[in-house]
């Protein structure tokens, strides 16, 4: 039987690649003398041919939205076609010296160095709950930064977040993992896989539209900007204490949504008209660009974005061309609106 790995579909991980019932570890080792390790976020499939992994395998707790505004949380944008993945890291174990972490990095220095065939395909899946891994995509890297985080004790903690482009295929046959363990042979990879290997040019999922055509990967390292407690209780203030689109009004659940990134402009990290406030949950949603609002202040939703849950298809799908109404203290800055949806190719 020819296995592969399908976006969306779920598979058995019993957690050995011995038990004839699992779809996960025992499909990928196949016949191969080694696969992948049982635990741990960050498993690589080993090559004969060299040190370079025949293919990098990274598993994710996190479902894609989290109701919580975890730094640690990796963002699983599949509708929007993009994945950010925390790399290892804690104050006994440095980010750069964790030999995991430095395996995914020499993915993306090849990348970045039009060495493509020197990057292994990426396979990302996250654990909606125990025995069971679901598939998110086949990814190649886009850019990657590194955020510092304060510790309980107040160390500083810096970590890798790497961020994946998806590419636009269904479907992973389990055979060419093993044919690129074996021989470095590509024959059974994915169209998309191939195109990107040769040209540098991502069809990302799920549209396939090219994200650059150039080849060029984005590359920056940033610390986290933060915002004063005075910054937010103006803005909490302006915004009546409740969230743009829902009315939640519990400060402990509302975050400030930059419009404009603060790693990417630090200068406009405490301007009044580059954020909203937002509850958490649709915090992500509108920073994996599942959602944005236009420069006339009306909702605007993706179209891949179907959500199972009524709470955000009453909250978003539902309101799509709605214009917003911000209290009489509050001011959202067009342009920002503007450069921000210059990068959506669904709007």
């Amino acid at each position: 039987m020819q296995h592969a790995f399908r976006v969306g579909q779920h598979y058995r991980d019993t957690g050995s690649y011995r038990n004839s019932d699992d779809q996960f570890l025992r499909w990928i080792r196949g016949p191969l003398d080694s696969g992948i390790k049982n635990t741990g976020g960050i498993r690589d499939l080993g090559a004969d041919r060299s040190e370079t992994p025949a293919a990098l395998v990274l598993v994710s707790n996190d479902s894609g939205i989290s109701q919580h505004d975890d730094p640690w949380e990796d963002t699983l944008a599949v509708n929007a076609g993009y994945i950010s993945y925390w790399g290892d890291a804690k104050a006994s174990n440095p980010y750069d010296e964790s030999a995991q972490n430095q395996k995914i990095k020499a993915a993306f220095d090849n990348a970045a160095a039009g060495r493509r065939e020197d990057v292994p395909p990426v396979l990302v899946f996250r654990k909606p709950e125990s025995g069971v891994v679901e598939f998110c995509g086949l990814c190649v890297p886009d850019h990657f930064e590194v955020h510092a985080y304060q510790a309980d004790d107040g160390t500083q903690v810096p970590n890798y977040q790497f961020h994946f482009s998806i590419l636009n295929t269904n479907a992973v046959p389990v055979t060419w993992l093993h044919d690129r363990a074996r021989q470095n042979d590509d024959t059974e990879a994915p169209d998309v896989w191939q195109h990107w290997v040769q040209t540098g040019t991502v069809a990302q999922w799920p549209t396939g539209e090219p994200l650059d055509s150039s080849g060029q990967i984005r590359r920056y390292e940033t610390s986290e900007i933060t915002v004063s407690d005075a910054f937010r209780a103006d803005i909490l203030d302006r915004y009546d204490h409740a969230c743009t689109l829902t009315g939640i009004r519990e400060d402990e659940l509302l975050d400030l949504a930059h419009i404009l990134p603060r790693s990417q402009h630090p200068d406009l990290a405490e301007h009044p008209e580059n954020v909203l406030v937002l509850n958490s949950l649709h915090h992500r949603a509108f920073d994996a660009a599942l959602f944005t609002i236009d420069s006339d202040y009306r909702i605007r939703t993706s179209p891949s974005f179907d959500p199972a849950h009524p709470f955000l298809r009453e909250t978003i799908v539902s309101r799509d061309g709605e214009q917003l109404a911000f209290p009489p203290g509050a001011q959202v800055q067009p342009s920002f609106l503007e450069e921000l949806n210059t990068g959506l190719s669904w709007l």
